[in-house]
């Protein structure tokens, strides 16, 4: 298989390495290679994405279609014409093409205020009443009613600035919101403490506010999501939220990191926190489905976290 790899132009094969790796630009991806029949694609291709961890040889000669269909599931291959992708590069024009146009992700100017929305589905807003809320322009709150009332998903009452629209779909609304404000990329650290369970409530003059999964359980709403660690976000961005992890009397580490900070400028955890026995805060609801996103199996927990919220009023 190394020498199948070695043909290829550009390519590099060490022998005798600690693990099968693929160096791209730079950066290494640890990837498991297998030698698999053409047969094998297609159920290969049902059981799994490979997040770039994947890599075969295959026996046969791929056509374009599969082709495309393995660099969209991030499996790195060779054929047996040569013809190859690996993981860590660019998508070729052929798959590019196939894929759907990325979904714009709500800003947090709307998010905010669709988070109070999805949380309190029995109040009446008016655009006034949600902007200040939110906290928001008049202009983006009047832009996500109205979004929402296109979706059949709120119906307005009465006319003019007095204008209110009400929910009509609990569960329709909070299915919208995790579909369409996924978090991207949001700055984030690993970190260990001597006791994640312990925490102040406020750092260097920063809320420190409970989400995701351990969030969820505080709630009633138990979702696993693997090797569970507390998750926070903290207003702090940049060097800020750099300095967190010492100021609580840790360090920054991936191996054997106890607790994850994530960067939370726009206060989308903090806005509409609740407080819970002990004085700690936990974010709402909708923010703690949407950072699951951000867990090991995040997908399948914020499946499970939407089915039993439902309609539900978590108080």
């Amino acid at each position: 298989m190394a020498d199948a790899f070695g043909r290829l132009p550009g390519v590099d094969v060490v022998h005798d390495a600690p693990e099968s790796a693929v160096v791209i630009a730079g950066q290494a991806f640890p990837v498991e290679a297998d030698v698999v029949e053409s047969r094998e694609l297609a159920g290969l291709l049902e059981r799994e994405k490979s997040d770039g961890r994947r890599m075969l040889m295959i026996n046969a000669v791929l056509d374009d279609a599969m082709a495309a269909r393995l660099e969209d599931a991030g499996i790195g291959f060779v054929d047996a014409t040569g013809r190859a992708w690996l993981p860590g590069q660019t998508l070729t024009k052929r798959v590019r093409e196939r894929l759907p146009a990325p979904r714009r992700a709500l800003r947090a100017g709307s998010l905010r205020p669709a988070q109070l929305i999805a949380d309190h589905p029995e109040e009446a807003w008016t655009i006034r009443r949600l902007a200040e809320r939110g906290p928001s322009s008049e202009v983006t709150a009047h832009r996500l009613l109205k979004t929402l009332e296109d979706a059949r998903l709120l119906e307005r009452h009465g006319h003019g600035r007095g204008m209110q629209r009400r929910v009509v779909d609990v569960e329709g609304v909070r299915r919208w919101l995790a579909e369409h404000g996924r978090p991207y990329s949001p700055q984030r650290l690993s970190c260990f403490v001597r006791d994640p369970t312990a925490l102040p409530t406020s750092i260097s003059g920063y809320q420190m506010v409970l989400t995701g999964a351990l969030a969820a359980e505080q709630m009633g709403l138990s979702v696993l999501t693997g090797v569970q660690r507390p998750l926070y976000r903290v207003q702090a961005s940049g060097e800020g939220l750099e300095q967190i992890p010492q100021a609580l009397g840790g360090f920054r580490t991936e191996q054997g990191a106890n607790l994850t900070l994530i960067s939370d400028p726009e206060h989308l955890a903090s806005s509409d926190a609740r407080t819970d026995a002990d004085g700690r805060a936990i974010a709402p609801p909708s923010r703690v489905m949407l950072d699951l996103y951000l867990e090991p199996r995040g997908e399948a927990a914020v499946g499970v976290f939407l089915d039993l919220w439902g309609s539900k009023d978590i108080a």
